[in-house]
């Protein structure tokens, strides 16, 4: 007996058709209608090109002139408008970094003001002045000469006698001791400055200038120290103003 090479559709034990069977007429079925829908695409793409082309063959030279005026106005019409949004981007841009810049220099302003009101511990080149004053010689009029010098030869910070020096520090005398602030000085004096090392150096020792005054008192010993390195502590706490009061702009009374 010979076999037959048909395969009976699979069922289940009740007689029905598997899913698997039934699923594949539907799923040939919509592959079908994708491939008519990709070919009317196609068809309808290419009919609309010739029918382009048939209408610019067709039409007359005067007509061809006012299509290509009106796609040269077009195209005219799309470069001015990526033109003005090139503008529009560059302007943002522009605003963007000058609000940057602007933030940036008002952070630096606070950085600087922090620094002079000594509310900011500060580091960087510097030199040390030791005054060695055993019997007392120092006048506090020569430590205003000392600090004098160094800020004008480019020191951006000073400590004397661990005591940061702000725009109000004064120097006195009390006791027979040198006081800055408040704070009495121990002796041997150490005057800490932050700056052009170099060059508060040379100002320091110009003929006639500080370290000669120092030296010409009896068995008093100046030494400068230059270092790479230095650091001065923030002041302890903050200075009040009590008549002093800022001055408003202008633009901001009115």
């Amino acid at each position: 007996m010979v076999e037959s090479l048909e395969q009976a559709p699979e069922t289940t034990r009740e007689g029905v058709p598997s899913p698997a069977r039934r699923s594949v007429p539907w799923l040939r079925l919509g592959m079908a209608l994708a491939s008519a829908a990709l070919g009317f695409l196609l068809v309808a793409q290419v009919r609309a090109t010739e029918t382009f082309d048939d209408r610019l063959a067709a039409e007359r030279e005067e007509d061809l002139a006012v299509i290509l005026a009106d796609l040269t106005a077009q195209s005219d019409a799309l470069q001015s408008e990526i033109s003005d949004l090139r503008l529009l981007l560059f302007e943002y841009e522009s605003s963007a970094e000058a609000e940057d810049l602007a933030r940036r220099s008002l952070e630096q302003r606070l950085e600087d003001l922090r620094v002079l009101s000594g509310e900011a511990p500060v580091e960087g080149e510097g030199l040390v002045l030791d005054i060695a004053d055993p019997l007392g010689q120092v006048s506090h009029e020569r430590l205003v000469d000392v600090v004098h010098e160094l800020r004008d030869s480019g020191a951006e910070a000073i400590d004397v006698g661990g005591v940061r020096l702000v725009a109000s520090s004064a120097f006195t005398e009390a006791n027979e001791r040198l006081v800055v602030d408040g704070e009495p000085l121990e002796e041997p004096y150490r005057v800490a400055a932050v700056g052009p090392a170099d060059a508060m150096a040379s100002a320091l020792a110009l003929p006639g200038g500080a370290l000669d005054a120092l030296s010409s008192l009896p068995e008093v010993e100046p030494r400068v120290e230059e270092l790479a390195q230095l650091s001065v502590p923030a002041r302890e706490g903050s200075g009040s103003f009590i008549y002093a009061e800022p001055v408003p702009d202008e633009g901001e009374s009115g």
